[in-house]
């Protein structure tokens, strides 16, 4: 993205890791403390990383997997990746990291890391086994570092420097405002190929949430009494366990 002058700038939003904001400064320069920075931190509506028509959503491995399950957030990663393959014109997901850190609830018996692991595994497996399906548009990229992250922005940007790429200056204008009050159950749902909204929220209607449309005894004929659902449709939908399945 280009600033006023014409000066192509990395924006980061605010809400990023804090230690990789600081890495970028270091390597890019603050572009709100000096006139030759080439990086700035803003609230952005859409991705963590703007650098010219490129869109990155960021995710450090542990924090795909709870994305995908929608722990602890508003939306699952469904939602963000929808509305990055839309605003923009290179959408890009890039993980980072390899080593997977199980929650542990203080006092819970039974408690099997390496158990605990293997699903987290499962997860982000099934996620990525039908993802250029779910977003053909978004290239999906995964390092192993938070070092080999920050050398990807970098390069990024100095590669696109280097060929003179030129972009509209007012991308940010165009993306559109998340909108958080989205149900995010339909989202999820509609997502899946050949599934509408209105199917989905048929649904939702039909069965209150996605755990209990995917509950073990769910079979696909339940399914196909909503309107439009046929069987390999259910199929599909109830396909949903391999992510959902904690």
């Amino acid at each position: 993205m280009l600033d006023g002058v014409g000066i192509m700038v990395v924006y980061v939003d605010d809400r990023e890791n804090d230690v990789v904001i600081h890495k970028l400064i270091a390597r890019l320069g603050d572009r709100k403390t000096s006139k030759k920075g080439l990086m700035e931190v803003k609230r952005l509506p859409s991705a963590d990383y703007i650098i010219g028509e490129w869109g990155i959503e960021a995710k450090e491995i542990n924090d795909l997997y709870h994305s995908i399950l929608g722990h602890g957030r508003s939306r699952t990663i469904v939602g963000q990746l929808q509305d990055l393959q839309n605003s923009f014109e290179n959408p890009v997901l890039l993980v980072y990291g390899t080593q997977l850190k199980p929650y542990i609830k203080f006092g819970r018996r039974g408690y099997n890391k390496t158990e605990e692991i293997n699903k987290m595994n499962r997860v982000i497996k099934a996620f990525k086994k039908d993802f250029h399906l779910r977003f053909p548009k978004i290239r999906f990229m995964q390092v192993s570092t938070m070092e080999d992250f920050v050398d990807y922005i970098v390069n990024m940007h100095t590669q696109l420097r280097i060929k003179g790429i030129t972009t509209v200056d007012k991308a940010l204008d165009r993306l559109p405002s998340r909108s958080y009050n989205i149900d995010a159950r339909i989202t999820v749902l509609a997502s899946l190929p050949g599934i509408t909204r209105r199917m989905a929220k048929d649904l939702m209607r039909e069965f209150g949430s996605i755990p209990n449309l995917l509950r073990a005894r769910r079979t696909q004929a339940a399914l196909m009494k909503i309107n439009g659902i046929g069987r390999a449709k259910a199929k599909l939908i109830l396909s949903l366990r391999d992510i959902y399945n904690e």
